[in-house]
């Protein structure tokens, strides 16, 4: 019985970090798009999805826990190559491959959320740059900006004394 909740545990967990890589994707999406709602959306959703993440870990570290004090007078080994490595060659067959799941998915998310923080980041930076060389025009005379302005004064008064 022990193992079919493990078996679900896993899975359960593995769904959750594909539903977390979906959101990752659609962020990257709305940071390209410099969409902030959707952004501050996404980011809701994925601190609930960590919160139920959270507990289900907490689920499978018990569960392989009792798996493993059920196997040997209270020996408690929590992490899932220990597991992997004490299991029949059956049960392994069964567990093997939702562990490289996990592991590989695990791995893809780290990825994708690397990439989205260096892409908010690169947003920032450019924002901040913008805001910057607006507070620097918006402070400098327009003389300043645009040239000297008596060269335009003389001829526009030339222009006009050549309509009178």
């Amino acid at each position: 019985m022990k193992l079919e909740q493990l078996e679900s545990a896993f899975k359960e967990e593995i769904n959750i970090y594909k539903n977390l890589l979906i959101l990752e994707t659609s962020k990257k999406e709305a940071i390209l798009r410099s969409n902030g709602k959707h952004l501050e959306n996404f980011t809701k959703q994925t601190s609930l999805m960590m919160d139920t993440l959270t507990n289900v870990e907490a689920k499978r570290t018990k569960l392989v826990a009792e798996f493993f004090s059920q196997e040997k007078d209270g020996a408690v080994v929590p992490t899932v190559t220990e597991f992997l490595n004490r299991l029949d060659k059956v049960t392994l067959a069964k567990f093997k491959p939702l562990t490289n799941d996990l592991k590989f998915i695990v791995m893809d998310l780290k990825e994708k959320i690397t990439v989205n923080e260096e892409l908010l980041k690169s947003k920032l930076d450019i924002f901040s740059l913008s805001i910057d060389a607006l507070k620097s025009a918006s402070e400098s005379p327009v003389s300043e900006l645009y040239g000297d302005n008596s060269k335009s004064k003389s001829r526009t008064n030339v222009m006009l004394n050549m309509r009178a």
